[in-house]
């Protein structure tokens, strides 16, 4: 009986933890993800989408947004009050502290990925009533009160952290008295004080999965990320099929020079398939283990933000697969990583789980994958790589038993595909197969449509399956 309560208790603890990280993760993202907004005029915050499945954002919040460059404050601005919904105030306040904070120059878009967002969301203010300067320390708790100080037209407050950075209450109170545009010692005037609390979501308190392969496969600043996507982007604009119930992607995984073009066609098409939930799937290039492995961070960090590690999925695929964790797979490996540029561009605010296979079982890989492409909200990314180093003649015979294979759904064309991914790619052919669903190839090229080389290439193809 007490093993059976503890095991309670630690689940219970489990979630708590789970819920607790992944609201930071979506709070912060969002104060982030409205300032990108501003900075790039594009559009990644669908507020309809992210109300529905996260309800509690359409309730009134209070809040500050705090951003912090270098461990410096950066800017600053906040709500004492509840008026409008939760998504809202995050995302004005966001603004507001990037680029109407006073104190310092609007941000620029080359400071982004240099800067720490912190969400505090406050409870209602309370008046605080005190005879005398005696009294009020003995009513107020440093380290837990927020404090609004009012006097006639002058108003200032100070976030209960603000107690870390100063001597103690009178120094406090001194500093809020100047911020207020009052003299130091105003508490003799006997100013109308309230209290409030507050509940502070930092993106300096997530474990982060980090960008091994920054800077080498894909660009290592925000603002290089978004000028390589944007050029992607309009290199790629061509009319593309429509396809709403998109149930996997293929993608490739080399440099963005050479397959970020094959890549982008399909993510373009995947954010279009209403999935909230993401699952990238790659080989391990170069650690040798057994099975799949998964990774227990809760944040995969990109050049321009944070996604979060859907721990949710994790602990459901546990309860039907075997699962590993094998850190130093995880820690270099490009063929997930480069995906998350991609992720964070196209389709924002989603969960991510990272799946990385080495030596593993053909059934059981191709059950996983099953199971998956049943999952609805749920997008899979099958992750590879065509032949490597053959001619251009060659390379073609060689991949088109991959495409067909694919595209026919057959598992018998692949015996003559040369694939990194190959595993992943039967499994996806076998599932789809089995399932009934639809594939088509999106994308195809080699290494030499970027370097002109045909003596020795890489092929790379883009493909969806779907309903």
């Amino acid at each position: 009986m007490r093993t059976l309560i503890i095991t309670i208790i630690l689940s219970y603890l489990s979630i708590v933890n789970l819920y607790a990280d992944s609201k930071t993760v979506l709070l912060t993202s969002i104060a982030r993800d409205a300032i990108l907004e501003s900075l790039t005029k594009t559009k990644r915050i669908n507020k309809e989408a992210m109300i529905k499945q996260y309800p509690f954002l359409a309730q009134q919040g209070a809040v500050f947004v705090t951003l912090n460059k270098q461990h410096r404050l950066r800017g600053c601005i906040g709500s004492l009050k509840a008026y409008r919904p939760l998504i809202d105030d995050i995302m004005a306040n966001a603004r507001a502290a990037a680029f109407e904070d006073n104190r310092f120059y609007p941000l620029k878009l080359e400071e982004i990925d240099a800067v720490d967002i912190e969400v505090s969301v406050l409870t209602p203010p309370k008046k605080i009533t005190y005879r005398s300067v005696e009294d009020l320390k003995q009513k107020v708790h440093p380290h837990t009160d927020g404090i609004i100080l009012k006097a006639g037209s002058h108003r200032a407050t100070y976030l209960p952290q603000v107690w870390e950075q100063m001597a103690g209450f009178d120094e406090f109170f001194s500093f809020l008295c100047r911020k207020a545009g009052l003299d130091a010692n105003c508490l003799a005037l006997h100013p109308t004080l309230y209290r409030y609390s507050d509940k502070k979501y930092s993106e300096t308190t997530v474990r982060k999965r980090q960008m091994a392969n920054a800077g080498t496969f894909y660009p290592k600043q925000c603002t290089q990320t978004l000028d390589v996507l944007a050029a992607l982007e309009k290199r790629a604009m061509r009319t593309m099929p429509e396809m709403k119930k998109i149930k996997a992607i293929v993608v490739p995984h080399a440099g963005y020079k050479f397959s970020g073009i094959t890549a982008d066609f399909v993510y373009r098409l995947a954010a279009k398939s209403g999935a909230r939930h993401i699952v990238i799937l790659g080989p391990s290039h170069f650690v040798r283990f057994d099975g799949v492995s998964s990774v227990p961070v809760d944040t995969f960090e990109t050049p321009c933000g944070l996604l979060l590690n859907d721990k949710r999925m994790i602990l459901n695929l546990e309860k039907h697969f075997k699962l590993v964790y094998a850190p130093e797979a995880h820690a270099g490996e490009h063929s997930t990583e480069v995906q998350l540029p991609f992720i964070h561009r196209y389709l924002p605010q989603r969960s991510v789980t990272e799946l990385i296979y080495g030596n593993v079982d053909k059934t059981a890989l191709q059950q996983m994958v099953q199971w998956l492409l049943k999952q609805p909200d749920v997008l899979l990314i099958v992750s590879t790589d065509l032949s490597h180093y053959y001619s251009q003649k060659k390379a073609h015979r060689l991949d088109f038993a991959c495409i067909d294979a694919l595209t026919d759904l057959s598992v018998k064309k692949l015996d003559k595909c040369e694939a990194c991914g190959k595993s992943g790619l039967r499994a996806l052919v076998e599932a789809a197969e089995n399932l009934g669903l639809k594939s088509e190839l999106i994308d195809y090229r080699t290494s030499a449509d970027a370097t002109g080389d045909t003596s020795r290439v890489v092929g790379y193809m883009s493909a969806v399956v779907y309903q």
